[in-house]
């Protein structure tokens, strides 16, 4: 009953060690706290500015004037020796549930290591962050993340077990669904590079859409 008492005592929160999983439906975030995040088919979807996405909703336990977004995607088993991965898109919401932002984590890096899934992994750097979507861009699926070619690897893991591998080139072709790992943090202690977002005119048509008013993200919430 420790977190009873903080909330009574209006004591902040403090992150958990390791990942928490989010549950579904919109997802309410604490700073500096790692978040399993499942973007399915049992999300919701909607036409959204880059295109129809499954999306999650986040929002922030406190505002953050300005933030870090690092962004950890987890490849998925496809069947065979296939795996894919959800390229992740943020549409940065205002205070009426419309988009005034659009940000693309660019560029994604692989990180492969022994006994652990490959991931591609990312980080933007945001101003004036409390809500956002997570969402893909619809043009994207179907596509596919290809690293460098990859220098080979002999070294023995903590474990004192011995592996190597060989010089390859990693594809991994973009899907509609996937899992990553979120983390949001202050910048002020961080560095990252600033994100590619919308340009003047894609900004534009972002400003216009609310995904929370939609139709098709109402209905897709119901169910």
């Amino acid at each position: 009953m420790g977190w009873a008492r903080a909330k009574i005592a209006g004591k902040p929160e403090a992150p958990k060690p390791g990942v928490v999983t989010a549950r579904p439906g919109a997802v309410t975030l604490l700073a500096d706290q790692p978040t399993r995040l499942p973007v399915d088919a049992g999300a919701p979807e909607a036409e959204l500015p880059r295109g129809r996405s499954y999306f999650r909703r986040i929002e922030l336990v406190k505002p953050l004037d300005e933030a870090l977004i690092e962004v950890r995607v987890i490849a998925q088993d496809a069947g065979g020796k296939q795996r894919t991965v959800f390229k992740p898109l943020f549409y940065l919401l205002d205070d009426e549930g419309g988009v005034r932002e659009t940000v693309v984590v660019d560029p994604l890096n692989i990180d492969i290591r022994p006994f652990q899934p490959t991931a591609l992994i990312g980080c933007v750097k945001v101003g004036q962050l409390s809500r956002f979507l997570v969402a893909t861009t619809e043009k994207d699926i179907g596509g596919h993340f290809e690293s460098g070619s990859r220098s080979s690897v002999k070294a023995a893991s903590k474990g004192g077990f011995y592996y190597s591998t060989e010089a390859v080139k990693v594809k991994l072709p973009y899907a509609a669904t996937g899992e990553l790992v979120l983390t949001v943090s202050p910048s002020a202690s961080r560095r990252c590079e600033p994100a590619a977002t919308a340009d003047s005119k894609g900004a534009k048509s972002d400003k216009n859409a609310k995904p929370d008013g939609s139709a098709d993200a109402k209905q897709s919430a119901a169910r």
